[in-house]
């Protein structure tokens, strides 16, 4: 599913420009929109197709690869 590992909230960095934001946890799932350079809170993490670890934002916009991310 694309729920993921509940985790204890964390704030990540991501300094790349047009990071996508996606459906699920996987480069399988479509694509939403981009994620601009800045510190988010991440509030659930994931394996799946694509990076080492899926991040899900809190928001609620979708999920990111924590590959381009950097726990702050």
């Amino acid at each position: 599913g694309t729920t993921g590992a509940t985790v204890t909230p964390y704030h990540v960095r991501v300094k790349i420009t047009n990071l996508s934001i996606r459906k699920g946890p996987g480069t399988n799932y479509g694509a939403t929109g981009y994620i601009q350079p800045g510190i988010y809170t991440i509030v659930a993490e994931n394996t799946g197709k694509g990076a080492s670890k899926w991040g899900k934002l809190k928001s609620g916009a979708g999920w990111i690869s924590l590959d381009y991310a950097t726990k702050t």
